[in-house]
């Protein structure tokens, strides 16, 4: 295919392929391909310490506070089931010497969004609920 039809193709459909590393060989023939509209995220979020609101956000409709270290992402767009994926981080600036996590509640992913917990594991493994900035992306496919 030629870049024009390409950009047609994606305009129509709202999804393209593109060719990967291997490109379009003097043969004619192309390499591994990949979808474009299927390996962007779909949604993301920046909750600050606190988790009182929300910093920045794609298709995020709002945060629930549950308490401390406690809260749901609600979607402004669901996905097309609750079999999406989540990557996760958190940051906890005022500490060096514990290992800090934005984690998935247990059995509480649905298309529209999940409850999840932040905490801290110090060094002798208690795990403690604390507010600190975290980070989501989700990535699938929309409803």
């Amino acid at each position: 295919m030629s870049r024009a039809s390409d950009l047609a193709n994606l305009i129509a459909s709202g999804s393209t392929t593109i060719h990967g590393e291997a490109g379009v060989t003097s043969s004619g023939s192309t390499g591994l391909t990949t979808n474009l509209q299927q390996g962007l995220a779909k949604a993301w979020i920046d909750i600050p310490e606190g988790q009182a609101s929300i910093n920045d956000s794609t298709n995020v409709s709002s945060l629930d506070d549950d308490g401390t270290g406690d809260g749901a992402i609600n979607l402004t767009a669901s996905f097309a089931s609750a079999n999406y994926t989540i990557a996760v981080a958190a940051e906890d600036k005022s500490s060096t010497t514990t290992i800090r996590s934005h984690d998935l509640s247990r059995d509480t992913k649905t298309s529209s969004g999940y409850d999840f917990e932040t905490f801290y594991v110090n060094a002798s493994t208690n795990r403690t609920n604390n507010d600190f900035q975290s980070f989501s992306t989700m990535f699938g496919d929309l409803a």
